[in-house]
């Protein structure tokens, strides 16, 4: 793996930490600031694929990339959430016609949710999360981060308003993946759902980070639309279409997901 597939590995796996990707409702990357409740618990299985363009110095990459992931969490207190996130990057393209593969990374996380007010429907949480990644079929090639998030979500039926800040260190484990990436990662996201029909919504979301990649200075930012549908209770079944405002972003990502709480 070059180093530049590497410094893209970890930017996509870094990014959806520092975006709370641990607790969010699927296919939203902001998180809400409510908790599960004490005893309760949520799995989630997830899939996504997207295709990227792009040209610069002549030269145009062309890629594909497919993801896996899957998330436990569970309600400590009525307060308080914990959940394990497991995530599996990988990808192939090519440059100016020459293919290549990208065998992609292994990703964990470890996150707490701690809803610290909650008013009118106006709750308040803080997150801070733990991760590790690795490139698979590499040696050494590792990084842990460390990060916090703020939650905010404001509900108003049959609308809901939620924003994320966040912030993540990154820690590489490889001198030449440390001199190519920046370490500290700012996110900013705004999310919005609508139950339209019964068990319906419809969702939003808008986000952008700090560029982990040194030699660039755009800002990867992303736009979101999809829907969660609710058969009962314990059930939702989840779709959307991901698009790169900007050119750090994927250009179109497609996600599915299906969430059971139990």
């Amino acid at each position: 793996m070059t180093l530049q597939e590497r410094v893209l590995t970890y930017t996509t796996m870094l990014f959806l930490l520092s975006a709370g990707t641990s607790f969010a409702a699927h296919p939203l990357i902001s998180d809400d600031a409510g908790t599960l409740g004490k005893g309760n618990m949520q799995v989630e299985l997830n899939g996504e694929i997207g295709t990227d363009k792009e040209t610069t110095g002549g030269s145009t990459t062309k890629s594909t990339g497919r993801q896996v992931a899957s998330s436990f969490g569970i309600g400590v207190t009525d307060k308080i959430d914990v959940a394990l996130g497991v995530t599996r990057p990988w990808g192939n393209g090519d440059v100016d016609g020459a293919s290549f593969n990208d065998a992609g990374s292994a990703d964990f996380s470890l996150a707490m949710k701690w809803q610290v007010y909650e008013h009118e429907r106006l709750s308040v949480a803080v997150k801070p999360q733990f991760g590790y990644s690795y490139a698979v079929g590499a040696t050494d090639d590792h990084a842990v981060s460390y990060g916090a998030a703020l939650v905010i979500s404001k509900e108003f039926e049959p609308f809901a308003v939620h924003l994320n800040i966040g912030y993540t260190y990154n820690d590489y484990n490889l001198a030449d993946v440390r001199d190519a990436s920046r370490s500290s990662v700012m996110s900013y996201s705004l999310a919005g759902t609508c139950e339209v029909i019964k068990n319906l919504k419809l969702v939003a979301d808008v986000g952008a980070a700090t560029n982990e990649d040194k030699t660039s200075s755009d800002t990867p930012v992303f736009g979101l639309g999809g829907m969660i549908y609710s058969p009962d209770k314990s059930l939702d079944l989840s779709a959307a279409l991901k698009i790169g405002l900007t050119k750090p972003e994927t250009d179109l990502t497609g996600l599915l997901g299906v969430t059971r709480k139990f």
